[in-house]
């Protein structure tokens, strides 16, 4: 298990292939970032043709830098790496992340090759390698990014993914939801480093408490089997599995060059381990946030609280399927409701389809929640609101709503949900982004539809379960 806070932690960063033009790739991707999120650590520009760069020194190679330095990013074409990986162990580097690409994903002969070749100079060299074809680190707390458009915040997830593009998405797509990373890492073709030296850091970050993934493909099976056995055990770890279909196996091999592997295989390994798998980028984000926002409920029956009979039938129909329970209220629950909501065109044995007057009304949306709260069948509860509904009566009125159920949330026992539907009309999704806010800074995750928020919960349950084994 090596030490890999030196790239996750890098104290000086050279980025080799800078240009004079503003935009390039590598100015895009790894220098401009550095500069806009403040990195606390030395940056070395390096280009042999090229004085200066956004006010920065350039240097002509990595052996002019006056000091051993912790991480050099290349962004150099492929044929040119293995020249710079001799001068990186000159230069007693400690690591390389290798954002050109050309090698093995390619499937041609050449860049297997050369890959190989690169990998040797840097095992002789005592260089650590991340990559090739990837864009590396993400520690939001120290300003080391490739992506400056994600939370500056540091926070508690850590994500290990092959694919660059993915990486960016949920550093991009979290942010608004709250997600903050401890540290991401995207590896590519994993010549070097591996996902399971990633799991082995990530089990022993102590900055890191919610693991996500996404793989390809596994470079080490045995060890990565232990890695994610030991690690799921004390933190969760939800994985998005590349290439389980054929087609997708096929799109792997161009991607990254890596060997998919069996579906059954991976799917009983994941069962075996505690690894709770999802089947898109969206689940993965909504699962990553459940654990990082909602208390782990005691079972899985779930209360479900909001407004339109169809809307009802469909949030029981979507946890159901989900693996969740929506048990009938008992009586006496159900008296209490109707005290105040009126009987036409209401539902209140659970889920609960309250009648407009109840629910345009802070207060009593608000007793609702709390009502059904306390009742001892229950697990877990969630709130809808419409967002879509809500844009005849703008936001504010939405935000009052809201504020009344995460005031009521403050004082439950039992772990609060918010979902707000939006239809896709686009003020509903105007206003469903300001209420996010809202329910966030108050501690409490928010979903787009019921589904999602479901298959979500199931996840945080199943792994509770797990460890209660």
């Amino acid at each position: 298990m090596p030490d890999l806070d030196f790239i996750f932690n890098p104290k000086s960063v050279a980025i080799v292939g800078v240009s004079s033009v503003t935009d390039s790739l590598t100015n895009r991707n790894f220098l401009k970032p550095l500069l806009d999120c403040g990195y606390q650590g030395k940056i070395y520009p390096v280009n042999p043709h090229m004085a200066e760069i956004m006010g920065l020194r350039v240097y002509r190679s990595v052996l002019e830098i006056p000091e051993p330095v912790d991480s050099v990013v290349s962004g150099l074409p492929a044929s040119l790496v293995p020249k710079l990986m001799r001068e990186c162990a000159e230069a007693k580097v400690k690591a390389v992340t290798c954002f050109s690409a050309g090698f093995s994903e390619t499937g041609e002969a050449e860049g297997t090759e050369l890959e190989r070749e690169v990998v040797d100079i840097a095992r002789r060299g005592g260089v650590r390698l991340l990559g090739p074809n990837c864009l590396g680190v993400h520690n939001p707390a120290i300003g080391c990014t490739f992506e400056a458009g994600g939370s500056r915040r540091g926070g508690h997830v850590g994500f290990l993914s092959q694919s660059g593009g993915n990486t960016r998405e949920l550093i991009l797509a979290g942010a608004p939801r709250g997600i903050c990373f401890s540290k991401a890492v995207s590896y590519g073709n994993a010549a070097g480093l591996d996902e399971t030296d990633f799991l082995d850091y990530f089990a022993r970050d102590p900055d890191t408490r919610v693991v996500a993934a996404y793989i390809e493909g596994i470079k080490r099976p045995q060890g990565f089997t232990r890695a994610l056995r030991a690690i799921a055990r004390d933190k969760p770890v939800v994985i998005l599995k590349g290439g389980r279909t054929e087609a997708g196996t096929r799109a792997v091999m161009s991607h990254t060059s890596s060997l998919a592997g069996s579906e059954r295989v991976w799917d009983a390994l994941c069962r075996q381990t505690g690894a709770r798998q999802v089947t898109d980028m969206a689940e993965l984000a909504d699962a990553v946030l459940t654990f990082s926002y909602l208390k782990p409920p005691r079972g899985r029956r779930a209360a479900v609280v909001g407004i339109g009979g169809g809307a009802s039938v469909q949030a029981a129909d979507d946890c159901e399927k989900a693996g969740l329970l929506v048990p009938p209220f008992p009586p006496e629950l159900r008296r209490e409701l109707r005290a105040f909501t009126t009987s036409a065109g209401t539902g209140i044995a659970n889920p609960v389809d309250t009648s407009p007057d109840v629910y345009w009304e802070p207060a009593l949306y608000r007793e609702t929640a709390k009502l059904v709260s306390e009742y001892d069948g229950i697990d877990v509860v969630l709130v809808m609101f419409a967002a879509v509904q809500a844009a005849k009566r703008g936001v504010q009125e939405l935000k009052r709503q809201i504020e009344a159920v995460i005031d009521a949330g403050r004082s439950m026992s039992k772990p609060l949900a918010v979902i707000v539907f939006t239809a896709g009309m686009v003020e509903a999704e105007k206003m469903a982004s300001e209420v996010q806010v809202q329910c966030l800074e108050a501690g409490f995750p928010v979903y787009p539809t019921m589904g999602r928020a479901a298959r979500a919960i199931n996840h945080i349950v199943s792994y509770s379960e797990r460890r209660k084994l």
